[in-house]
Order: C-alpha cells, then structure tokens, then sequence
C-alpha cells in the first residue's frame, strides 16, 4: 500500500497546480505591467521630444519677432523722416463727409468711454456719404 493516503496526493496536487496558476497569473501581471511602463516611457519621450521642439520653435518666433519689430520701427522712422515735410495732395485728402463720420464716431466712442449717452447715428442726418 502507498503510505501518504490518497486525500492527501490529491490535496497536494491541487495545491501545486493552484500554485502554478498564482504564479502564472503573476507572472503575465508582470509581463503587462512591463509592457505598460515601456509604452508609457516612450508616450513620455516623445512628449518631452514635442516640448522641446515646441520650446525651440517659441524661442525662434520671440528672436524673429523681436528682430522685426526692430526693423518695423526702423522702417517707419525712415518713412517718417522722408514724408515729413511733403503736403498731402488735394485729391488725396478726407472728403468732408467721410470725416464727419469719423469725427461722429471719435464722439461716440469718448462718450461711452465716459459712460455718457451717444448717438449712434451721425450728426449729418440721413444724407449718405459719397464714394468716391
């Protein structure tokens, strides 16, 4: 006869095998966890990859942007000292309906500055402004 009873064999294979299933079950959670954190370091990297483009890319448009506001004030500086004693030629000038209206608007726009009422129609009434 087998000195380990039966109950015994049997209770000590089913302890095995539930062991062999907890250790694969382990094993696998590993095996998923490892593929998660490899997957999450390199979603990070590219990230960081990104950033850093980003960043370079605003450093660059703050240099060029800085460099053409200097060169803009440059430009109307010399513009301004070009034009500044020609007269504006008669067919160039603001007709006067057209600068009644900005003139109305200037009043509209200081008046609700100052919390005042204003009209928002022009003073000239419903004649309509030429174009020319």
């Amino acid at each position: 006869m087998n000195p380990i009873p039966l109950g015994w064999c049997l209770a000590g294979a089913a302890g095995t095998a539930l062991l062999g299933a907890f250790g694969g079950w382990t094993v696998s959670d590993w095996r998923h966890d490892s593929k998660a954190l490899d997957a999450l370091a390199d979603a990070t990297k590219a990230a960081n990859d990104s950033a850093a483009h980003m960043r370079a890319q605003g450093d660059l448009y703050e240099k060029d942007r800085q460099d053409d506001q200097s060169q803009s004030t440059v430009r109307e500086s010399r513009i301004n000292t070009i034009y500044h004693d020609i007269g504006i030629p008669a067919d160039c000038a603001v007709l006067d309906a057209a600068g009644s209206v900005l003139y109305d608007a200037i009043g509209a726009a200081n008046a609700r500055r100052t919390g005042e009422s204003a009209s928002g129609l022009p003073s000239g009434g419903s004649e309509a402004v030429p174009v020319p």
